[in-house]
């Protein structure tokens, strides 16, 4: 102090007062390059550092030159200076670990760990040979939810070994490129995979929706990725069948779509024109669909359909009752002849009639029974959900050969209290359907869907009694229909051993999913704040020391 009381600061004082504000500036400096680069706050704050270093090397030559030299300098310089290069060391490391998406899982339990079912995709991801590009959409206002979505995209990221690459686009600020997705971003999907071409370019892209299952959801959209090209499945239509494309009530567009966006090739074949031109079902066909079939086929269908059963083909068959000298499928037909000698099923004359197991009326029964030890069976009524469960209009009963000449077994079955009604014209024309034994009218516990496998061909069937439940105003109530079908396609094609529609076990969404905003401040204030807060206490101790 001066001899009026005045604070009067010496030359070592204002020296280290330029250390300090040199060192805080090149925190900073430091701090601000590697979070924004050459920002307005990067360039000011390099200005201050080199102002204060300035002043340090100004009022302390000595000291300077020591520090450049390697000679002692005073103890309070030294710790100030230490202090200072350990603040930055830290910040800088905490910077560089934080942008290299370092992943790590110090739980016991493990629970920021992806699930086996998930790291199976990543090594199917690993093997194959395109990298995988995910490319998420926020914009401005959108960024607490990309810091969450990044967490999960990280551990895809890191488990593939950075063969799944991440990349975030502003809608807002890159509309172009926004466009090409534009009707998917509109339905609220914001998260696309696509394949990496060798020149660059996405392709195969499919969405993926996120509702809240962020492991589960990326996975199952990397397996369908994976397996997109793979399969192709034909629509049979030359026996007056379900149209694929239709999107009407009566129409099979909405099971067509899931299949399409699911990954899985779906194409028209018609057998008559096959057979006309002595052609055979393409050589892609990882399984063919009959689905409410409205004519018997012709030996020569049956012809092109056998040939291609014994190389291995699959083929699901949903045939209805109809009142029709043609019925497809009639007991005495050349086609259910054939299904009874070579898979041991065919179609019988009755349809179920199930007072104990229905829905609307006795005829439209429900699965009452379900086999689920097999791929077609095990996601059908689950306990508690009864949502999943099949319900058939009018549906046949078929008959399963207990001594088949190959592998078969049921899937879903009526009630015991069930009966098969044999009077088809009361049933249709009057709506009546009574149990008659002298019609030849029988109670018993009737199989509504089988299977059947060749093991020395690979040929599959399925065999179901009712076409109604896949057109567009039934298969989705209940949700078991869709099911029904997609897992027979599923068990068919092989598609399941690479993607299955319904959910696998994953671990449960993390408790607590810190943001990296939240991240950044509890960092600056750990290692900047706190041992700061300590240096400019120092500071302010040597100082008072100084005035007294």
């Amino acid at each position: 102090m001066n001899e009026n009381g005045g604070l009067q600061l010496t030359r070592g004082q204002l020296g280290q007062l330029g250390i300090a504000l040199g060192s805080i500036g090149l925190i900073v400096t430091a701090s601000s390059f590697l979070l924004s680069g050459l920002s307005t706050m990067t360039i000011a704050a390099l200005i201050m550092s080199v102002v204060g270093f300035g002043l340090w090397g100004f009022f302390l030559p000595d000291e300077f030159r020591a520090v450049l030299t390697g000679r002692q300098m005073r103890n309070s310089t030294a710790a100030i200076l230490s202090t200072a290069v350990l603040i930055g060391i830290v910040v800088t490391a905490y910077i560089v670990v934080q942008r290299a998406n370092v992943v790590g899982d110090m739980t016991i339990d493990e629970r920021f760990t992806l699930s086996d079912p998930s790291l199976d995709v990543v090594d199917a991801v690993i093997r194959n040979s395109r990298d995988i590009q995910i490319t998420a959409f926020y914009n401005s206002q959108e960024i607490e939810y990309r810091e969450v979505d990044d967490q999960y995209f990280q551990l895809f990221e890191e488990a593939s070994n950075g063969r799944i690459h991440v990349v975030y686009v502003d809608p807002d600020e890159q509309p172009g490129l926004a466009a090409t997705y534009a009707n998917a971003l509109d339905q609220g999907i914001y998260v696309f995979a696509s394949f990496i071409e060798a020149d660059g370019s996405l392709s195969s892209t499919i969405p993926v929706p996120i509702t809240g299952y962020h492991e589960q959801e990326i996975s199952q959209r990397l397996a369908i990725l994976l397996a997109s090209g793979q399969f192709t499945v034909y629509f049979e239509r030359g026996l007056d069948t379900l149209d694929p494309i239709d999107n009407q009530q009566q129409g099979m567009s909405v099971l067509n779509n899931i299949m399409r966006q699911n990954g899985l090739i779906t194409n028209p074949i018609s057998l008559a024109e096959l057979a006309a031109s002595n052609e055979t079902i393409p050589e892609d066909a990882s399984a063919l669909i009959i689905a409410q079939p409205h004519r018997q086929m012709t030996a020569e269908e049956v012809a092109v359909l056998n040939e291609y059963l014994q190389r291995g083909g699959s083929v699901f068959i949903a045939a209805d009752a109809m009142l029709t000298d043609d019925l497809f499928m009639a007991p005495d037909s050349i086609f259910n002849t054939y299904m009874w000698d070579h898979f041991g099923l065919r179609m019988t004359d009755m349809i179920v009639v199930d007072p104990a197991s229905s829905g609307e009326s006795q005829i439209s029964i429900l699965s009452a029974q379900v086999f689920t030890g097999n791929d077609i069976g095990e996601n059908i009524n689950l306990e508690g959900q009864p949502d999943t469960s099949v319900q058939f209009q009018i549906a046949r009963a078929i008959e399963v050969n207990d001594s088949p000449p190959v592998q078969n077994g049921r899937v879903i079955m009526s009630s015991p209290e069930s009966w098969g009604e044999r009077d088809w014209n009361s049933l249709f024309q009057q709506n009546n359907f009574t149990f008659d034994s002298s019609e030849g009218d029988v109670r018993d516990q009737f199989t509504t869907v089988a299977w059947a496998y060749d093991d020395a061909t690979d040929a599959k069937v399925v065999l179901v009694g009712d076409g109604d439940f896949l057109t567009n105003g039934r298969v989705q109530s209940p949700q078991g229909n869709a099911t029904l079908f997609l897992d027979s396609i599923g068990w068919m094609t092989g598609f399941t051993e690479e993607v299955q529609f319904q959910p696998r076990s994953y671990n449960t969404t993390p408790v607590i999913f810190v943001g990296g905003q939240m991240l950044d401040t509890i960092a600056f204030f750990t290692i900047v704040v706190m041992p700061g807060s300590l240096l400019l206490i120092a500071l302010a101790i040597w100082l008072r020391r100084t005035r007294q």
